[in-house]
This record gives C-alpha cells, structure tokens and sequence, in this order.
C-alpha cells in the first residue's frame, strides 16, 4: 500500500481522518447490516475486517512515525557517541534567547597520541566513554553537549561565566574527565582544555561567538592544557598578532632570515669539544624571535617541516664545511620535530640530503623526543632502525620529561640520553634532581648509551656530573649557542676547561 506525499502535520492528520473514516464506515455498516437477521453473521465478519484493517493501518503509522523520529536523530547527532553535532550546535546558537548563555568549546588533550599508541578502535571505544562524561556533567548543571568533530567538543550553559553555578559546572566537567579511562588492559588519563564566551557579551551571532571561544581555547592549549580560558579582547589581539608573525613566518627562508646558531658539547673524559648542537634563530625585521615563540607557531601551522628540512641541510654543510677545513671529526646534533619526524618524506630527504653533501653520516646526530617515539611506537622503531642503519647518530632529548617507557627504550636504537636542564638548574647533592640524574646516568651505563647534561652553567654543576660519570655537558659554562664563524673558534683553538679534581 503506498502513502500519500504528504509531510508532517498533514500526513498525520489525514492518516487519523482515514481511520476515523474506517471505523465510523464500519459501525454504519454493521448498524445497517444488523437490521437484517440473514445478514447478522456477515455484520460480525464486517466488524472483524474493519478492527483488523484499522489495526494495520495504526501498526504502519506508528511504525513510520518511529522511522521518522530516528532519522530526525540521526540527522541531529553523531552517529559514534550519540551527543548533538557541529550542525545541530550552530542552529541552537541561531536561536538563542535573549538571556545570558555561555559556550564553552572544549579537546581532549593529547588524544592523537593515545590513538598513535592504541589505535583508532581503541580511540573511538575512549571517545564515546569521554562523551558519556560529558553529557553528563553538561546536564547535571543544566547544560547541553555537543560533538564538534574529532576529540573537539562544546557545552551550551543558560548562564553567564559569572555566576557561581557556571563555576561549578566547569569544575565538574574537569573532574569527570580527571578519571581515567580503562580498556582491553591498559588505563589512560586525560584531561580537558577549555575556552568560554558568553552570549551576547563576547559575540552577539554565532560566528563571532565561536571565534571568540575558538580564541579562548587556544589560549588554553598552548598553555599546557588542563585549563579554562574566558574569551578577553586581548586574546583577538594576540591571535591576531599569532597570524601576522605566522605570515611573516612563511617567507623567512626566501627571505634569508633563518640562521643557525651552534651550543659546544664537552665530553667530561678529557675536557675536549665534542661537537655542537645546531640551534634555529629568526632574525624578524632586524630583531631576534625567541624560539619559544615561533617554534611552536611552526609546529601548529605545518611549516616546521619545511623550515627543519632548511635546518638539516644547512646543518650538514656547515659540518661538511668544518671537517674539510679542520680535518679533524665533528658531530652536530639537530633536533627533529614530531611532525617533521611523522613525515612520510623524512626518510627519503634524510638519505638525499647525505648523499648530496657527501658528509659521514656520523657526523650528524638526530635528537629526538620521547614524545615523538611514544606518538606511534612500532613505526617510530621502524623509522629509527633504519637511520641507524644509515649510519646516524640518535638520541632521546628532554629525557625524564615525557611519558616514555623502559620497557621500550631497550628497544630504540639510540646512543645517548639527553638530560634536560630542568634537572640541572637546581642541581644539588641530596635533592630529588640528584637523584634523578644520576638514576639516568646509571640507565645509561648499564644500557650501554651515553649520557649528556644541558643547562650546565657553573663548575659545581660540571663537578657533580664529572663525578657521577655523566659522559658530556652543554650549557654556559662550557659555551652559548653562538654564529659559525664564533663557533669555528672551539675547533680552531680546542678551547676546554680544565677537569675537576
């Protein structure tokens, strides 16, 4: 039986009209055929086929009223964790009333790495118990949640970030997340970076509502996560800041401002040069940028890439260079970015790159976080082996910083730990840094790796490490990070420092 093209109230009301039609046709009926006694069993028949069709017809309506209220589900929400999607989100901000209402957008902080780790199935079973979390602690304070798109989530509070109750709500939303999150063995911990605006003060439309909020979230990402920002005017400034240097950025290998600066290393066996680590400056219309500053911008935007190809060939023509005029060997260690090193052309560049300047693939040394190594651990392996393989020096830089494991670090093809200058700063015998340091030593030693010391600024600092039988140092004391031509001095005079007693 087909239906009629009629959509909503309509269809419903002449569905219900059809089966008023029926029932009232059929008690007409059976009134007529009851009045004669021949035909009073045919009444009954009639009574039966009437309740039977009109039973029929109801089963067919209600069905499709079901099928009409899942597609209009699922035109609504995300199929994976059921939460209200991007578009559903959007009209909802359409028609706002006019009352105080915050947005608050949301990601999971480092969820591509779980996901490198544990894959995508493993990814999607945390996503939908992460969603869960949040739906939750959205409506227990009178909020509704929102999937955006992968782990990027929004929460749509009746209240100004003023009032105390919006306070408590974000405090619960953190606090569910705060639990970790278990399956097929293994238990992660994750956490929530925030940025909140409120409606109509910080954006009066939806487009300049989100872009506000999207501003705050920033700000809380590249702060270290784990953190509620509220939307300020000096947040547009900075992001409109962030994208002029971010322009500026783009053309600074066209336009000769990139310059490599080289940090001495010392080996704590003799006191002597043992090479140099290769250090990325930006000289912007005349004036030095901190590398805290456009690193990161480089890591966001993609370009890091690029400019860390830049940083690996001039890098190996300046060793090239030094080895040909001093003949004498050199390392110089360069430091790879995750993205740079998840590049799929990283291999490929690193072993044109070797045969083009014709240098000893010892000579150059690649550091490594452990981040990076940890992102997506079998292929990290893989990609690691075969720049052994290459000849190649490999460290782990940061070490004790990040979230590696031992049980994978005996599988990494590495030569040397590097000891971050957060455990040296404070160096003292006794304190927990001490401690610390000399456990990576002993790991080191008993792994056959060697271990060097950054942030090494005064001859107590260098005495300890000579004495726990740390194998080399970087910092202040030993050298700055300086010009080639400054840095030439060390292979030219063999400057060094005389050993503790």
């Amino acid at each position: 039986m087909s239906l009629p093209p009629l959509a909503g109230r309509q269809y419903r009301a002449a569905i219900y009209m059809l089966l008023l039609l029926l029932l009232a046709g059929g008690a007409v009926a059976s009134l007529v055929l009851e009045r004669y006694a021949s035909l009073h069993a045919m009444a009954h028949v009639f009574n039966l086929m009437a309740l039977g069709t009109a039973s029929f017809m109801i089963y067919h309506v209600w069905s499709r009223f079901r099928s009409e209220d899942a597609l209009t589900h699922l035109a609504n929400h995300d199929p994976l964790t059921g939460l209200a999607h991007r578009r559903y989100f959007e009209q909802r901000l359409q028609s706002l009333p006019p009352a105080p209402h915050t947005v608050v957008l949301g990601t999971i902080d480092r969820f591509s790495r779980v996901i490198g780790s544990f894959g995508h199935a493993f990814g999607d079973q945390m996503m939908k118990s992460m969603a869960r979390r949040i739906r939750e602690a959205a409506e227990a304070h009178g909020g509704q949640a929102f999937r955006l798109d992968g782990a990027n989530i929004a929460v749509l509070y009746p209240m100004d970030q003023q009032a105390p109750a919006f306070r408590s709500a974000l405090s619960a939303l953190q606090e569910y997340m705060r639990s970790p999150f278990s399956c097929q063995n293994h238990e992660v911990y994750s956490t929530l970076s925030l940025g909140a605006a409120t409606f109509p003060l910080d954006g009066a439309d939806p487009a300049t509502l989100l872009r506000n909020a999207d501003a705050a979230l920033q700000a809380a990402r590249r702060n270290g996560g784990d953190l509620l920002v509220s939307y300020s005017d000096e947040l547009n400034t900075e992001e409109d800041q962030r994208l002029d240097m971010e322009s500026d950025l783009r053309h600074a290998i066209e336009r000769n401002e990139l310059e490599l600066h080289y940090q001495p290393q010392q080996s704590l066996l003799d006191g002597s040069l043992s090479g140099f680590e290769a250090l990325l400056r930006w000289r912007r219309r005349g004036e030095l940028v901190p590398p805290s500053v456009f690193i990161p911008l480089a890591e966001e935007s993609g370009l890091i890439v690029s400019i860390g190809d830049w940083v690996l060939e001039q890098a190996c023509r300046q060793a090239s260079q030094w080895i040909a005029h001093y003949g004498r060997p050199l390392t110089i260690a360069v430091n790879i970015s995750p993205r740079q090193f998840a590049h799929p052309s990283f291999l490929p560049k690193i072993m044109d790159l070797l045969e083009t300047t014709h240098i000893d693939p010892s000579a150059l040394e690649l550091e490594i976080t452990e981040g990076v190594v940890m992102e997506n651990t079998e292929q990290a392996i893989a990609v690691l082996v075969r720049l052994r393989a290459l000849g190649l020096k490999l460290s782990i830089d940061d070490f004790g910083t990040g979230y590696s494991s031992l049980a994978y670090l005996k599988r990494f093809p590495i030569h040397k730990l590097k000891i971050d200058q957060s455990f040296v700063r404070q160096l003292a015998p006794g304190t927990g840094d001490a401690a610390i340091v000399q456990a990576v030593i002993g790991l080191g030693r008993n792994l056959g790796i060697s271990v060097i010391a950054e942030g090494v600024e005064d001859a107590g600092q260098r005495a300890l490490l000579h004495q726990w039988g740390c194998d080399e140092i970087q910092g202040y004391h030993y050298g700055r990070p300086m010009p080639p031509r400054e840095a030439a001095r060390y292979l030219r005079e063999g400057v060094s420092v005389a050993l503790a007693a």
